[in-house]
């Protein structure tokens, strides 16, 4: 049977999953669920039909994106134990799943197919597929031990302005120094900026529609700062016309910038002997400064959650449907006026590091230091 993908759904599979593992999707969903639950009661079902079924009628109903949970199904469960009778599993093979990952350091990783085999047996169980899952008495920080401490970097205006005009030191592509700064500017999750398409900005009212393209796959548009249409205009300046990509891949114009081409730029002015000089950062870590400043200029919590497209809280995210735009406008001016006042100040010196009075001080070797 030969499935037909659609254009957003393909768009979605780049930004999050291969193509593969919609095509799979799909056919799960076409399949009708007599066919796909059409194994006797004897318990001789292998792990991989009864996944089937349980992609069908849970993680498709349930999850906004299904395809990332099925894409680490496909990747780490299925060829291992995808044929093995569901009756034969055991905790301790289970466990053996689970440390190949974390021999490999990839803690989180082997945290997150935990969770989704704890998800999946245990809905196996209550459904009546075995009588007992096998990792009913298993927690989450049996495997590799507790979650580690949610990051909370965020860069100071005095490592604002070195990030900014560090960019300009390193032979790097326009795309991935416009891309970088416009991660700060919009507090997006650097995906979301290196698959924008330029249809989706309209540059005369200065709204980017960006639509459902996002984690959360909630509609989502966002005021346009002049700043941010600096980098905007620069990004299609640099584009190909007949690319609809905002931040193509220098390689091939048709595709958009892989997401890791920005973190690696990150990594190399980091790391370089005359690098940047400060605490090492990502990507995501612009994000968490963007909200952390929103905060800082008053901007209050409701205005900053739509900015970062996340739900309201309690009742509210039931009731309240105001898109509240003009909100959003003002406090993004507000922000990015304030990024304009550091990236324009004279030298990294002049401007407030951790506390008031204390200046960030890097190594001499550092192509950006100066003398205090």
């Amino acid at each position: 049977m030969t499935e037909q993908i659609s254009e957003t759904e393909t768009d979605f599979a780049a930004e999050n999953v291969g193509r593969h593992v919609l095509v799979y999707l799909q056919q799960i969903k076409a399949t009708p669920l007599a066919k796909l639950d059409d194994f006797d009661e004897e318990g001789n079902a292998t792990v991989g039909q009864v996944i089937n079924v349980w992609i069908r009628l849970s993680l498709i109903l349930t999850r906004r994106r299904p395809e990332i949970a099925v894409s680490s199904i496909m990747k780490h469960v299925l060829p291992v134990i995808g044929d093995v009778p569901l009756n034969k599993i055991t905790r301790l093979r289970l466990n053996r799943l689970f440390n190949v990952l974390l021999a490999e350091g990839k803690i989180s990783e082997a945290k997150r197919v935990f969770a989704l085999c704890k998800q999946f047996f245990s809905w196996a169980e209550t459904q009546g597929y075995l009588p007992h899952s096998p990792l009913g008495a298993m927690k989450r920080r049996d495997v590799g031990g507790r979650n580690t401490p949610p990051r909370e970097r965020t860069l100071t205006d005095a490592e604002i302005w070195i990030f900014w005009h560090g960019l300009d030191l390193w032979d790097i592509s326009e795309q991935c120094r416009w891309a970088l700064r416009l991660c700060l500017l919009t507090a997006r999750r650097p995906d979301e900026v290196v698959r924008a398409r330029k249809d989706e900005f309209n540059l005369r009212i200065s709204v980017w529609r960006q639509g459902k393209r996002n984690k959360s796959a909630r509609d989502h548009s966002l005021p346009l700062t002049p700043l941010m249409l600096v980098c905007i205009n620069a990004l299609i300046a640099a584009s190909p016309k007949n690319s609809p990509w905002l931040v193509p891949s220098p390689k091939d114009p048709g595709k958009p910038l892989s997401r890791g081409a920005i973190t690696q730029v990150i990594r190399r002015m980091l790391r370089a002997e005359r690098g940047l000089g400060i605490a090492p950062f990502t990507t995501r870590d612009l994000r968490r400064t963007a909200r952390s400043k929103l905060s800082a200029l008053d901007v209050s919590n409701d205005v900053a959650r739509k900015i970062m497209n996340h739900s309201l809280e309690g009742i509210d995210r039931v009731y309240d449907t105001h898109d509240y735009l003009p909100q959003m406008k003002q406090a993004l001016d507000a922000f990015s006026d304030n990024i304009h006042d550091i990236i324009n100040a004279p030298d990294y010196l002049s401007l407030r590091h951790k506390f008031d009075g204390e200046f960030l001080q890097i190594p001499q070797i550092s192509l950006l230091y100066m003398e205090n």
